[in-house]
Formats: C-alpha cells, sequence, structure tokens
C-alpha cells in the first residue's frame, strides 16, 4: 500500500466514524441547544482533540496497557459511564433554563467556553474503547514497514479534521433548531431528550 493509497483509503472510515450518532454528536447537539452553536463546536474540538490523544496512544503503546490491563480499562469504563450519565441528569435538570428572554438568550448561553471544551474533552478520554478502536484500525492503513508513530500522527490529523467538521455541523443544526425553537418550551424538551441519550449511552458503555 502506498502513501496516498492509504492515505485516500482512511478518509471514508475517518468520515464514517465522523457521522455516526454516538457521545460525541449528543453532546455537540445537547451544548449547542442550551448554549448556542459556539460551545457546541467547542465541544466538538475538545471531542476531536480527546480522539486524537486516544490515537497517538494507540500508536505510543499507552492504549496496549489501558485495553490488555483489567483494572485500568474497568476504571476507565466506569468513570466515563458515570460522567456521561451525570452530563445527561444535568442536562435534564436544567433543560429550557436559557429561555428566560425575548430574545432567547438567557443565563446559560453564557456558560464558560472553556468548559465546554473540556467537556468533549474528558467523555473521549474517559471511553477506553476509543483505544481499542484506534488499535484495531489504524495499523490496517500504515504500510509495511513504515514508522508507527508518524503514520498514526497522519491519520489521526485527517481524524481530528473531519471529527470536527462532522460534530461541528450536529452543532449548527441543533443551534438551527435552538433558534427556531426558543419562543417556546420545544427545545427545553429536546434538551431533556439528549439528556437522556447521554444517560443511555452511560448505561450502554458499562453494559456493552
Amino acid at each position: 500500500m502506498t502513501a496516498m493509497t492509504a492515505m485516500w483509503a482512511y478518509v471514508p472510515v475517518a468520515l464514517v466514524f465522523g457521522i455516526t450518532p454516538g457521545p460525541d454528536a449528543a453532546l455537540a447537539l445537547r451544548s449547542s441547544i442550551a448554549h448556542g452553536v459556539r460551545h457546541g463546536v467547542v465541544v466538538a474540538l475538545g471531542a476531536a482533540t480527546g480522539s486524537l490523544a486516544w490515537g497517538v496512544a494507540a500508536a505510543a503503546g499507552v492504549a496496549t496497557f489501558v485495553t490488555q490491563v483489567p483494572t485500568a480499562f474497568e476504571f476507565l469504563r466506569w468513570a466515563g459511564a458515570i460522567y456521561l450519565g451525570c452530563l445527561g441528569v444535568h442536562s435534564i435538570i436544567t433543560a429550557g433554563s436559557w429561555v428566560v428572554s425575548a430574545d432567547g438568550e438567557g443565563m446559560a448561553a453564557r456558560a464558560p467556553v472553556l468548559r465546554a471544551f473540556w467537556t468533549g474533552l474528558a467523555a473521549d478520554l474517559l471511553n477506553p474503547k476509543m483505544g481499542v478502536f484506534y488499535l484495531a484500525v489504524l495499523p490496517q492503513f500504515i504500510p509495511r514497514g513504515g514508522p508507527v508513530l508518524e503514520w498514526s500522527m497522519a491519520l489521526m490529523a485527517i481524524e481530528l479534521v473531519i471529527a470536527v467538521v462532522c460534530l461541528s455541523l450536529y452543532a449548527v443544526l441543533a443551534s438551527s433548531a435552538r433558534r427556531a425553537l426558543a419562543r417556546g418550551r420545544a427545545a427545553a424538551w429536546m434538551e431533556r431528550l439528549l439528556g437522556g441519550v447521554l444517560v443511555g449511552l452511560g448505561v450502554r458503555v458499562v453494559v456493552g
């Protein structure tokens, strides 16, 4: 497999991974609905950075340790599930708190942007299945004899760009819905629904 062939072959894999709904998409949607598109995009950046970290960890052998040591894997798995569950419950409890003024902007819209980045980053870092995914997928696109770390970084750069674009599109769509529904209570119920999705994803992490 040549260098260019490997790169182009990885693009559709990264696209499928980027557009498939999951915890990252749910977080981007939830943040965009609750706080506006900027927060949704920043969550996307945080989640993509977390994916990049797992890809580098896979190349460096750290992910192998985490996935082969049951205690480390289980700790991260439970921590990630609890984290998603807490975010979901918080969403359900505070849903609609931003719908307080005529222009549809509330106190929640002024939530710190940096917190949004850490929300996305933590959700990915606490998901050991990301490490399993990259350990299984990345080697298939590294040419025989090629430098593993350099190739992993190049492939993860592709993954980073595609993940940010796909998750940002989720955020933009959610923000459009937020503006359309801000005068009523439908957006609050949408936020509760996404909170329920996050709780369900947390449960799936535990039982899956």
